[in-house]
């Protein structure tokens, strides 16, 4: 509903009941003439009258006298309907969570071109390191040996030789 909506639509209720005044009434009518959610509400809202006043007057043929309980019930009605209401709400999150149980994203599809581009790089990157693990037996090759395992982690980062180069680098 729009913003003016939101003011009507409090006063819907007591328009439908007929408890508003003449002027209140009147600006309600306006309203709903230009307003086809909020006459949808108000028919809505006048069937459910109308049906409540059925069931009212059926009650009352059947010569049962209405009870109407003291404030210490009402008192524990409210409360039992604040309990009833959280309960509802506490089943309907835990079967919603438990529904849709831990989600994993789905990873999309890989296609036979990047599966073997990883292979290739995997391979790539192991030959390197076989290579830089044979320059570690040469004297005072420290710093190729440090530019060579970065190169390896950087260049391939998702392969085990970048893991393998990581661990050497420490």
């Amino acid at each position: 509903m729009e913003k003016p909506c939101k003011y009507f639509e409090g006063m819907l209720v007591d328009y439908a009941d007929g408890q508003l005044s003449a002027a209140d009434s009147t600006r309600i009518v306006e309203h709903v003439a230009d307003c086809e959610p909020c006459r949808t509400l108000l028919n809505g809202l006048q069937k459910s009258l109308d049906l409540a006043g059925v069931v009212w007057a059926d009650c009352l043929t059947d010569g049962e006298s209405i009870r109407v309980p003291g404030t210490r019930k009402v008192k524990r009605l409210r409360w039992l309907r604040y309990a009833a209401v959280a309960s509802v709400i506490l089943i309907v999150a835990t079967v919603s969570v438990v529904w849709r149980g831990p989600v994993e994203p789905q990873r999309p599809e890989l296609t036979f071109a990047q599966i073997e581009r990883s292979i290739t790089e995997s391979a790539t990157a192991a030959r390197l390191l076989a290579a830089t693990e044979l320059l570690a037996d040469c004297p005072d090759t420290q710093m190729i040996l440090r530019r060579e395992y970065r190169y390896i982690v950087e260049t391939y980062p998702e392969t085990n030789a970048a893991c393998e180069a990581k661990l050497r680098m420490q």
